[in-house]
């Protein structure tokens, strides 16, 4: 009996893990568009309609086209080209997956914040997309 649980045990993690194989893929996908300012890149992972925040420039969109989407991006890549980006963190629930990070860009740091949905199989989108400025400390000596 015990062997029969440890052989559904196993069934179930590696079938799980079989689920999931998209993930790194778009994961990392969204880290380089971020890291290299590639707003088509990016763009090629929305939903048909995303909800775009940048309050860098007071855009607040709870549902604008990937198009256009796209083009936000463009323009706010080339007023704050990206020095940096990293996840900070990254989870998942039940067909969502979530990122939190840094974006670096002169002088200037936003916390980012993506939302992605599963469409069907092992497809996720993205459906939601936040710039933040974040607060920066200053340190004196």
């Amino acid at each position: 009996m015990k062997v029969l649980y440890a052989i559904l045990f196993v069934f179930i993690a590696w079938t799980g893990k079989m689920s999931n194989l998209n993930e790194p893929e778009i994961t990392e996908s969204v880290r380089g568009s971020l890291r290299n300012g590639n707003a088509h890149s990016l763009a090629s992972h929305f939903d048909k309609t995303i909800e775009l925040i940048i309050d860098a420039d007071d855009i607040s969109f709870p549902a604008v086209s990937s198009e256009q989407a796209e083009v936000i991006l463009r323009t706010f890549f080339k007023q704050y080209p990206p020095q940096a980006f990293q996840f900070v963190y990254q989870g998942a629930s039940s067909k969502l997956r979530y990122c939190t990070g840094t974006y670096q860009s002169a002088g200037r740091s936003f916390a980012v914040y993506v939302l992605m949905r599963q469409v069907g199989g092992n497809q996720y989108v993205i459906n939601t997309l936040h710039f933040r400025k974040a607060e920066t400390k200053v340190v004196s000596r």
